[in-house]
Parts: C-alpha cells; structure tokens; sequence
C-alpha cells in the first residue's frame, strides 16, 4: 500500500450509496471519485479514510454553474473516464480504504491536468468556507 499522499489527485472507483426511486431504497455503486485528502492520525493505510469528490455524468438536473467542474473529452478519455462527467466539488464525503479499488487508479488528474485539480481544490475549498460561515452566522442571529 503507497503512501496516502500519493493518491491525492487520482481517480478511484469506489463504492458509493445513492438513493434508487424506483426501487425506493438505497443502493451500493461503484463510481468513480477524486481523493483530495486523508485523514491525518492513521497509522495503517488499509484502515485509512479518504476524502473524496464524486465524478458524476449529471444526467437528472442541470450542472452548478460554479460548482460542478466539467471535464473535456480529451482529458477525459486520458483519464479513464468513458461519459461526459464533471467533478462535484460541492460534494464532499469520505471514503473507507477498503470501499475502493486503492490499488488500481483510474487516472490521475494532478498529473494530467494539474490547473484543473487547483481549481478543483480551490472550489472545495470555497465551498466549504461559505457553507460553514453562513451556518455559523446563522447560529448567531
């Protein structure tokens, strides 16, 4: 198992819930997602826990206009990804090691597209920063 700070800004498949209407539970998938960090106080990389951002084809509702990044078709293809997709910054979670396939990256965006993974990081990181402000001004009203 490589060090976890390897896998920052590499394509995982990783097993995801979601929830199915037609069946009117929730389901287990595999899909696709980016690693944009880890827990910092794991000693054991096959216990670790990633953080992630879901790689979506969003084919239900309209993309967020600043917070779903579109991957192009060139750089797509040169990541593994075979649909028209987009980064959900807006969508962070965690991911147990052992709910991915760790030992196969699908691709590895920070190399192939390294402005794109800093956008990607940067909208995160917005995104987090005003939904925890906002929350926090509301808590104080």
């Amino acid at each position: 198992m490589s060090n976890p700070l390897n896998n920052v800004g590499k394509i995982f498949t990783s097993l995801e819930s979601y929830h199915d209407k037609r069946a009117g539970r929730i389901k287990v998938k595999a899909r696709p997602v980016l690693i944009i960090g880890f827990e910092d106080d794991c000693s054991n990389p096959m216990t670790i826990d990633y953080e992630i951002l879901p790689i979506s084809t969003i084919k239900q509702k309209l993309p967020h206009p600043k917070h779903d990044l579109h991957i192009d078709s060139d750089l797509r293809l040169k990541l593994g990804l075979n649909q028209d997709c987009y980064i959900r910054t807006h969508k962070t979670t965690w991911s147990n090691v052992k709910h991915m396939r760790i030992e196969s990256p699908i691709g590895d965006l920070k190399s192939e597209d390294f402005e794109l993974f800093k956008e990607t990081i940067t909208l995160n990181r917005e995104w987090v920063v005003e939904r925890t402000n906002y929350r926090l001004e509301e808590a104080h009203q």
